[in-house]
């Protein structure tokens, strides 16, 4: 086998390889002897038809059927031969012909994982910045923590609705007499004021009571997810069954003992540390980005177009609603040249840090990767077992797991390794995130 290898950029290359006349030759020979003993030929008993008339009758498909099972093979053999590390499937000449006692020759075109040289990678100068909890932060916690143990409560069926109130309905939205697709709800509960039907909606809601029924003209913007309703006014009939309070609990102690703790000042206490734990992480990972960052623009290198597109399928992949865009291309080919940024910079990191594993030859450990299947587990609300299942039985899942785990040991690594200077006069403000 004769191979030489092209570059067309530092990250495509082409590979033209020659399969040896005698494999070829022998290609040929077994196929018209498992031919010749499947087909029927009049004149001829089984096995015994002349290659000649097999060729003849059969020679385009045999040839067809010689280059498909000899090129896969050979252009493994290329790769291994040569040290080549592709990062996709490759494509080959649109025509290769494969002729009984000559070489075979194809060429095949493949993106390969670039060579990324790094320079000194230990005391990279970051950022560090006093991160304090603000009154403002600590009360809107506290708030939230209220918000979260309040409870409805009924009024008095007299009582007039205002805005802010929940009343539970029943509704039914016809456009045009025909009943809306989703349009019909039995207690439903909505909070007056919310926004969550177009005007005039909640609005007639007020000055109702308990027990009232009404007539109401809704009209429509034209890009309502509800396409049955975008665009269109549906009248609904709407039957009021209950009208109900949002009881908030006092900030008091009786609150704290509620949460688990002996005295409001405790809970204080806590929810302040939480809140400073929260913004110590933040920044610990604004900075390990930022040393990213840092190391994408100290070293530069070429970046395969295959492993982009593959990491922005990937980006695309992860949003909940794959029918966002519709039917409309453009808009979608516009959201994913926006990502495309973000998928350029990922696989930046993922080569860097790739490199950094095998520079200082990092590796996992069973326990590692145990506690980290378990905490799979727990983000998802799985049975570990089944997380488990899912890895070994997904090819390359546990691989690509135990490669993700090594890179984040690198970053922690060099994140060790950097320098941090003190901006004093800039304080990270966790009530609004910024700096002041």
């Amino acid at each position: 086998m004769k191979v030489q290898v092209n570059e067309i950029t530092p990250v495509k290359k082409t590979l033209t390889v020659e399969i040896p006349e005698d494999v070829v030759s022998k290609a040929f020979s077994k196929a018209y002897s498992d031919l010749g003993r499947r087909v029927k030929v009049p004149g001829f008993r089984p096995g015994k038809v002349p290659v000649s008339i097999l060729a003849k009758k059969y020679g385009p498909s045999v040839a067809d059927d010689i280059v498909r099972q000899l090129i896969p093979d050979y252009y493994e053999k290329a790769i291994e031969e040569t040290g080549i590390f592709p990062v996709e499937f490759p494509s080959f000449d649109e025509k290769v012909e494969a002729i009984n006692g000559s070489p075979l020759s194809f060429t095949a075109t493949v993106e390969v994982k670039p060579v990324v040289t790094l320079g000194d990678y230990h005391g990279i100068v970051l950022p560090e910045q006093e991160v304090r909890v603000s009154d403002e932060a600590l009360e809107k916690a506290l708030e939230a923590k209220q918000e979260a143990h309040s409870q409805l409560e009924a009024y008095p069926d007299k009582h007039v609705i205002v805005s802010a109130d929940f009343v539970t309905l029943n509704f039914e939205g016809s456009i045009e007499g025909s009943l809306v697709k989703d349009g019909k709800q039995e207690g439903y509960t909505i909070e007056v004021g919310s926004n969550t039907f177009p005007p005039p909606f909640e609005s007639d809601l007020i000055g109702k009571k308990k027990g009232d029924a009404f007539d109401v003209t809704v009209p429509y913007p034209e890009d309502f997810q509800n396409k049955a309703a975008a665009g269109k006014e549906v009248q609904f009939h709407v039957e009021i069954q209950e009208v109900k309070k949002k009881v908030v609990p006092p900030l008091d102690d009786e609150f704290a003992k509620d949460l688990g703790h002996d005295t409001l000042e405790e809970l204080r206490d806590e929810t302040k540390a939480t809140l400073l734990k929260h913004a110590e992480d933040k920044q610990v990972q604004d900075q390990k980005k930022a040393l990213v960052d840092k190391m994408i623009e100290k070293n530069p290198f070429e970046i395969p177009s295959s492993l982009v597109a593959r990491e922005l399928n990937g980006i695309m992949g992860s949003f909940p609603d794959q029918n966002a865009f519709g039917e409309d291309a453009e808009k979608k080919e516009t959201f994913m040249k926006e990502l495309e940024p973000l998928a350029r910079n990922r696989v930046a990191e993922t080569l860097i840090l790739g490199e950094i594993v095998k520079i200082e030859k990092i590796e996992v450990t069973d326990e590692e990767v145990e506690k980290e299947l378990e905490e799979i587990a727990e983000r998802r609300g799985s049975p570990v077992n089944e997380i488990k299942k899912a890895f070994h039985q997904k090819e390359g899942a546990m691989e690509g797991l135990k490669s993700q785990l090594k890179e984040q040991k690198a970053l922690d690594l060099i994140y060790s390794k950097a320098k941090f200077e003190t901006v004093e006069e800039k304080a990270v403000d966790v009530a609004k995130g910024e700096k002041s």
